[in-house]
């Protein structure tokens, strides 16, 4: 079983991190940290900024993601 296969995480291709890191996807959670990187990325984002930086804004959601898997069990589900 590959690492990939044991977690829930979706791909880091997947939409989702894009539509998260835009703000197309909204999440509930109550976790501190997500909440304020999801609102740095909105807000960098929402200043007409271009691909790459979607894409940049993506892969640190998923990275944040990795890292915090264990206490972002319900978020992830909710992907």
């Amino acid at each position: 079983m590959s690492l990939q296969e044991a977690t829930l995480i979706p791909d880091i291709s997947h939409p989702c991190w894009r539509n998260l890191a835009s703000g197309k996807l909204t999440l509930e959670t109550q976790f501190l940290g997500l909440q304020m990187i999801l609102k740095r990325q909105q807000r960098r984002l929402s200043a007409g900024s271009g691909d790459a930086a979607l894409q940049e804004a993506a892969e640190q959601l998923h990275g944040f993601f990795v890292k915090y898997e264990a206490v972002l069990a319900n978020e992830i589900k909710s992907l």
